[in-house]
């Protein structure tokens, strides 16, 4: 029975890694999108480039999640 429930914990601590992993990969991509959406309207090419930088940090922090979630201390 206490193994059961060890294996429980940890797919819970798991998911718990996973999940901080993907909401600041979210907050990043929508701030991506603002700024790509602001650089359509002020024609600044700086937020352009910010919002690409951001897209790349969204995704290298996704495949953290799926690959290694405990590698980053994200909680």
């Amino acid at each position: 029975m206490s193994e059961r429930a060890k294996h429980a914990e940890e797919e819970r601590e798991l998911a718990t890694a996973k999940y901080h992993h993907f909401e600041i990969a979210s907050a990043a991509f929508q701030i991506s999108i603002v700024l790509a959406s602001a650089t359509i309207i002020t024609g600044i090419a700086a937020l352009a480039w910010i919002s690409g930088l951001l897209t790349v940090v969204g995704i290298a922090i996704v495949a953290f999640g799926v690959l290694q979630p405990h590698l980053l201390p994200l909680h």
